[in-house]
């Protein structure tokens, strides 16, 4: 079997962090979110990579009351300021998914819940209620329902419950962390990425991956965030040229051997020249090393096939 690369990117913006506060990640308005999103998705139609993006489902969303009937804990829902796309762009954004689907390079639209809701710590009712909300919303968008779940904060529910929403794969993570801090920071900074796992289990697919964003470099700034304090004295060019190494040779890797690669991160993550950078020059890499090297490039939804 040829090596397999296979990257996904999380399309969440306030979703992802409404739970937590957390709205300095991300910019007020998504609109540099969306900028991103348009020159990453020129950079795949040039190397012609195709790729899962696991979208939040109230994102497909034009407009909304605000008013979510859900069997959700008291104030789940408090966030959403119940207007449109056009009024509070991060927590609508259904023009987002549409240029995804107007691109020439096909890519997967795969779930990430419909609200971020953390699927291993609401009750079965909960969960069904996402997974039909998400239904709902995916046909009307996409066609058709998800085959693919990639679960917030790697948190999955039973798979005999994805299995009756026709979910075929699922992205759990690996604990690759070390124990020691010194360990941590090599692993961070200079890696290598751990390989991922391609099987089956319990008649879902996983692929799976890091605990923490591989695609993007953790040594660098996240979004709008700034560095982490222990990478700071390393100047700004070894860091990225450190973690366009790092994915080069997991590439390599996994081509050498028939492995499976399983890079991803957020889509806010990429929103800062020096993320955006390393990541362009390494999906032009990536694309020649294709082309001449025995590897495929495969969506989460077509991982059935080489299992």
């Amino acid at each position: 079997m040829s090596g397999i690369v296979t990257v996904s990117m999380e399309i969440e913006l306030g979703w992802g962090v409404h739970d937590i506060g957390a709205f300095e990640r991300l910019s007020a308005d998504g609109e540099t979110e969306r900028n991103m999103l348009s020159e990453l998705l020129t950079t795949l139609d040039r190397t012609r990579i195709p790729i899962t993006f696991d979208a939040v489902g109230h994102l497909l969303l034009p407009d909304c009351s605000g008013d979510h009937d859900s069997p959700h804990e008291n104030g789940w829902f408090r966030v959403d300021p119940g207007t449109d796309y056009r009024t509070d762009g991060l927590f609508y954004a259904p023009e987002m998914v549409a240029e995804i689907r107007s691109r020439s390079v096909d890519h997967e639209l795969c779930t990430h819940t419909f609200s971020h809701v953390l699927l291993d710590q609401v009750s079965e009712e909960t969960c069904r209620w996402e997974l039909d909300q998400v239904e709902t919303v995916h046909r009307r968008t996409v066609g058709q329902p998800p085959q693919s779940l990639v679960p917030p904060r790697h948190r999955l529910p039973a798979y005999d419950l994805l299995s009756e929403y026709g979910i075929e794969v699922v992205r759990p993570a690996m604990d690759s962390r070390s124990t020691t801090r010194r360990g941590r920071f090599t692993e961070l900074f200079a890696g290598p990425l751990p390989r991922s796992e391609l099987r089956r289990h319990n008649g879902i697919v996983e692929t799976t991956c890091t605990t923490y964003p591989s695609l993007t470099a953790p040594a660098l700034p996240s979004g709008q965030g700034v560095s982490h304090p222990v990478f700071r004295y390393i100047p700004r060019s070894i860091r990225k040229r450190s973690h366009l190494r790092k994915l080069k040779r997991a590439t390599r890797a996994a081509a050498a051997d028939g492995g499976h690669l399983h890079l991803w991160c957020h889509l806010f993550d990429l929103c800062n020249p020096h993320q955006s950078a390393v990541v362009d020059a390494y999906f032009d890499w990536l694309a020649a090393f294709r082309d001449q090297n025995d590897l495929t490039i495969a969506p989460m939804e077509e991982l059935p096939a080489y299992v």
